[in-house]
């Protein structure tokens, strides 16, 4: 079982680099509609990985808009990746998952550009 689980998270984190690194049409699948408080008031939660392009630009982005976040890298989290993995498919997104993951207060979104999370909020 454990050979099972390491297996997936290495061939997911092989096509989500992958995907990652390949500019093409973004997906975005929202587990609920998003809500109008504050986004300073908001958790956001960012799953990647510190060797993805699109994950350090997404960032660059939050650090610049002064929104407080937490970035967890699923390449060196397990436990993180895994948790990512069951929270895209509760929302019943299929194809490649692409970095940056965002959980904005319970919102799953994949590889949403900027201007869609800020619109979210």
């Amino acid at each position: 079982m454990k050979i099972a689980r390491t297996l997936i998270i290495c061939l997911f984190s092989f096509f989500a680099l992958q995907a990652c690194m390949i500019d093409g049409k973004e997906q975005n699948t929202d587990s609920a509609d998003a809500s109008n408080s504050d986004a300073a008031q908001k958790e956001i939660i960012v799953y990647g990985s510190d060797g993805c392009s699109h994950c350090v630009d997404f960032k660059n982005q939050l650090d610049s808009a002064g929104l407080a976040y937490t970035f967890y890298d699923v390449e060196k989290d397990q436990s993180r990746g895994d948790e990512m993995l069951m929270k895209v498919q509760k929302t019943g997104f299929q194809g490649y998952i692409r970095f940056p993951v965002v959980e904005v207060d319970g919102i799953v979104r994949v590889a949403p550009s900027f201007d869609q999370f800020e619109k979210a909020l």
